[in-house]
């Protein structure tokens, strides 16, 4: 599992590294087309926006790679040697939370497909668009399930981190 979720990160921080180089030479191809040229880039602002969503959304991915989205530190303290059991109800908290977001991302999505909702700009339908949503908490949902079994992992990342 560990395998699978090295790889997973791997690809998610390829990927929004490459949203988020492309988002910031459209706007400096937008900007200079504007100012030099006279004549903007009718798309790439929109497009900048939606490279920057799902740049953000892989990026809330990426933060819970490291355990450390979504995640109280308030009592970490208190708990002592039971340190693992509070870790546990974190990720169990959060899991549910991720599935929750999930359904809803989904059903959001759903409607898109459903209404047949275009970008009028980008002339792409919109739920392509939107897929990052539920992605983004299906993703987090696993990594935090793989911590609920494994919180000794959890606790390590942590230490590296801080």
């Amino acid at each position: 599992m560990i395998g699978f979720i090295k790889v997973l990160g791997s690809i998610e921080r390829m990927i929004a590294t490459i949203f988020m180089g492309a988002m910031t030479l459209l706007v400096i191809f937008d900007v200079f087309s504007r100012e030099i040229l006279n004549q903007g880039i009718p798309w790439a602002q929109k497009s900048a926006v939606y490279l920057m969503i799902w740049g953000g959304f892989l990026g809330a991915v990426m933060i819970s790679e490291k355990a450390g989205h979504l995640r109280p530190e308030v009592a970490d303290a208190l708990w002592g040697k039971k340190q693992w059991l509070f870790i546990k109800v974190q990720n169990i908290i959060t899991i549910l939370f991720c599935l929750f977001f999930l359904y809803a991302s989904y059903m959001y999505v759903s409607e898109s497909i459903k209404f047949g909702d275009k970008s009028v700009v980008l002339k792409v339908p919109i739920w392509t668009l939107q897929l990052i949503i539920p992605y983004t908490f299906a993703s987090m949902a696993v990594r935090n399930i793989y911590f609920l079994f494994n919180p000794a992992k959890q606790l390590e990342i942590k230490k590296e981190l801080h």
